[in-house]
């Protein structure tokens, strides 16, 4: 999962953000992180990330890094279980990094108990195949869309509760085909290693399996 890391610098301290702008930057991410194609693709990510941790910096002089491999290699991963690049896979694992400084605007915050018995149940109940009108009419509406907004696209729904320090839960989807809405391929939770925290659908086992196979 998406860590932080801390180094110290040398480099004289960059001046902080006034209110305004630092407004302005939060903004901005929170419209990229939901929809990266319309506002400078992934690559502006983490430059606006890096704005606001900039802008975080502590006295000092430590400053967080917000990039970091872990992010990648579970992107890879899926990238190469499933035939369509998931950008919105790693877009919300930047929206789980903000989730954890306080940066990510939830659209809905769950309910502490709510979230938890999401946490709890959803590995399992995501063992038979679902979609999308599925998950939000068994969680209700998300706290962040990741991805194309129209129901029947390849996205990412997360579900997180005003407490920053739970983890930010995500559903991933693919394209509908010929279901009604989007089907769900994984989810996952938490912050362990990416093979110890996901479950995939039997749908989203299949099309592993077949993406293993082309590359024999």
């Amino acid at each position: 999962m998406v860590s932080l890391r801390s180094i110290t610098h040398a480099a004289r301290r960059p001046t902080l953000l006034t209110e305004a702008e630092h407004v302005r930057v939060l903004d901005e991410f929170n419209a990229a992180v939901r929809c990266p194609g319309a506002h400078g693709g992934l690559a502006r990510l983490p430059l606006l990330l890096d704005a606001l941790a900039e802008d975080a910096a502590r006295s000092d002089g430590t400053r967080w890094i917000v990039d970091d491999n872990a992010r990648l290699d579970m992107a890879a991963l899926l990238r190469y279980c499933f035939p369509q690049p998931e950008i919105h896979v790693v877009a919300a694992e930047y929206g789980a990094a903000a989730h954890k400084r306080g940066w990510l605007r939830l659209d809905r915050a769950l309910r502490t108990h709510d979230h938890t018995s999401l946490v709890e149940t959803a590995e399992d109940w995501a063992e038979t195949d679902r979609t999308l009108d599925d998950v939000v009419h068994e969680y209700g509406p998300p706290s962040a869309v990741f991805g194309d907004q129209d129901p029947r696209s390849a996205k990412t729904l997360g579900y997180a509760p005003g407490d920053r320090t739970a983890p930010l839960a995500v559903f991933h989807f693919g394209e509908a085909g010929d279901a009604s809405s989007a089907r769900l391929l994984a989810f996952r939770s938490g912050d362990d290693l990416f093979t110890t925290s996901i479950g995939f659908t039997p749908f989203g086992d299949a099309l592993a399996d077949e993406r293993e196979r082309e590359h024999r």
